[in-house]
């Protein structure tokens, strides 16, 4: 059986690191050195203090989902329908923008909380490891986890 691949995600030239921490199944994002502020899209320079210094920071892997939409329509072969595309906010804070993996579109509520999980899929540049987002467990949000 031949998988169709799904497209290749845009990739900007400051997130190397992200995708080859994603491709060991670990999900981190650039930080700055001097204040602490997680910086996503990854770039060049703090948006907060404008230094230039960071380091890439492993999170939790956990967050809640803030809001998503359901499409029900295949726009992109490889992507069977319908799948869920979610902002999620980690537990961290930034915000980040994946599909939801594992858990029925309708079964989604707001901030359920959710865990990353990294899947390897055939895109059309070849293999790649994603970060997508599972449900955690059965309360209905982040705090009650805890």
């Amino acid at each position: 059986m031949t998988t169709t691949p799904r497209p290749a995600p845009q990739r900007g030239i400051f997130d190397e690191p992200y995708w080859r921490y994603a491709a060991a199944g670990e999900l981190r994002l650039q930080r700055c050195s001097a204040c602490g502020s997680f910086r996503y899209p990854p770039g060049p320079a703090c948006p907060d203090c404008l230094a230039e210094e960071h380091e890439w920071t492993a999170l939790s892997g956990r967050g809640s989902l803030l809001a998503w939409t359901v499409f029900h329509r295949q726009y992109f072969p490889g992507i069977p329908v319908p799948y869920a595309v979610a902002a999620v906010r980690t537990a961290e804070g930034p915000i980040l923008i994946g599909n939801i993996a594992g858990t029925a579109v309708g079964d989604l509520i707001h901030g359920m909380p959710l865990t990353a999980v990294f899947e390897d899929v055939t895109t059309t540049d070849g293999p790649l490891r994603i970060c997508q987002w599972t449900r955690l467990g059965p309360s209905s949000t982040l705090e009650e986890q805890e």
